[in-house]
C-alpha cells in the first residue's frame, strides 16, 4: 500500500473527516452483521456536523461484505444507511437533502475464504460536496488579523483609473470597509504595496498625473493617505510600490490577466 493511501486510511479510522485526504467521502466501518452506530461512528458524525448547514446536500451509501448472501446483505446495507440518515436528521431537522441508499454486497477483492469477511467493505460512505473556500473582499478583510507577520493579502477590488493613481469610484466602498476593520483592530500595523501590470522594461509605470515613472508608489500612497484622512494613525502604516516585479499572472495574455496584476496588497507588519 502506498504511503499516501496508508495515511489517508489512518485518518479515516481516527474519525477525522476525509477532507484531510482531499476527498469528499467520510467512511463508517462496522462489525459483522452490525447496523447500529458504534460510539466511534457517532463521534465521526458529530465531527461532520460541524461542517454541515441545513441545506447541505448529503448522499449516504450503505454496503455489506461477502459474508451472508445477497438477499440478506442488501437490506443490511439499506438499514446501515438509513440509521446514519436518521442520526444526521436529528442534528439538522430542516435538511431535506439527505438521501440514503443501500448498495448491497461489495464485490470481493480477495478470495472468500475468511470468516472475518472484508472489514473495509462493511461500511457506510457519507458523500458531502466539497465546499469551495469563500473568496471575497469582506472575507479577506476579516482574515487580515489571522495572517502571520510578514504574510500578505491581495485586494484586487481596489482598482485605479488607467495610467493614474486615483481610485475608481466603484472601489471606494471596499476601501471604506478596510478602514472600518483597521479602526476595530488598532493593534495591526501594515504595509500597503502598489502593483501595476504590463510594464516590465522599467522599475515602475508612468503616472500621467505627475509625469513620472512612479505609478505603483503613488497608488500605494493614495491608499495610505486615504486611510490617514479617515482616522487611521500614520505610524501604523508604511507604503511602497513594487511595479510589475511580483505579478499574480505571467505572462499577461488577456485583459483579465492585466487586471489581476493591477492590484493592492496588504502586508501584515505586526499584531
Amino acid at each position: 500500500m502506498k504511503l499516501k493511501n496508508l495515511l489517508c486510511l489512518l485518518i479515516i479510522l481516527k474519525g477525522i473527516p476525509s477532507y484531510s485526504c482531499q476527498r469528499d467521502t467520510i467512511k463508517l466501518f462496522y462489525n459483522i452483521n452490525q447496523k447500529e452506530l458504534s460510539r466511534q461512528n457517532k463521534g465521526k458524525l458529530d465531527s461532520l456536523n460541524k461542517f454541515l448547514i441545513d441545506n447541505t446536500s448529503v448522499h449516504i451509501l450503505g454496503f455489506a461484505d461477502y459474508l451472508g448472501n445477497k438477499e440478506s446483505n442488501y437490506p443490511l446495507s439499506e438499514e446501515r444507511a438509513e440509521i446514519v440518515k436518521t442520526y444526521l436528521l436529528r442534528l439538522h431537522k430542516n435538511n431535506v437533502q439527505i438521501v440514503a441508499n443501500g448498495k448491497g454486497e461489495v464485490t470481493a477483492t480477495t478470495k472468500k475464504i475468511s470468516s472475518f469477511g472484508e472489514p473495509l467493505n462493511r461500511r457506510v460512505d457519507i458523500i458531502v460536496p466539497h465546499k469551495k473556500k469563500e473568496d471575497n473582499f469582506h472575507t479577506r478583510v476579516n482574515n487580515l488579523s489571522k495572517l502571520n507577520v510578514g504574510e500578505s493579502m491581495s485586494f484586487k477590488e481596489l482598482t485605479f483609473q488607467g495610467g493614474r493613481h486615483y481610485l475608481n469610484a466603484s472601489s471606494v466602498p471596499y476601501l471604506d470597509t478596510l478602514t472600518l476593520y483597521l479602526k476595530k483592530h488598532e493593534n495591526l500595523k501594515i504595509e500597503i504595496q502598489g502593483h501595476i501590470c504590463c510594464e516590465y522594461n522599467h522599475p515602475d509605470g508612468f503616472d500621467i498625473d505627475v509625469g513620472k515613472n512612479n505609478l505603483s508608489v503613488n497608488r500605494a500612497k493614495f491608499i495610505y493617505e486615504y486611510l490617514v484622512s479617515k482616522g487611521i494613525k500614520a505610524q501604523r502604516m508604511l507604503f511602497k510600490g513594487v511595479g510589475s516585479s511580483d505579478p499574480e499572472v505571467f505572462p499577461e495574455k488577456t485583459v483579465d490577466d492585466q487586471t489581476e496584476n493591477r492590484r493592492v496588497q496588504i502586508v501584515l507588519l505586526s499584531k
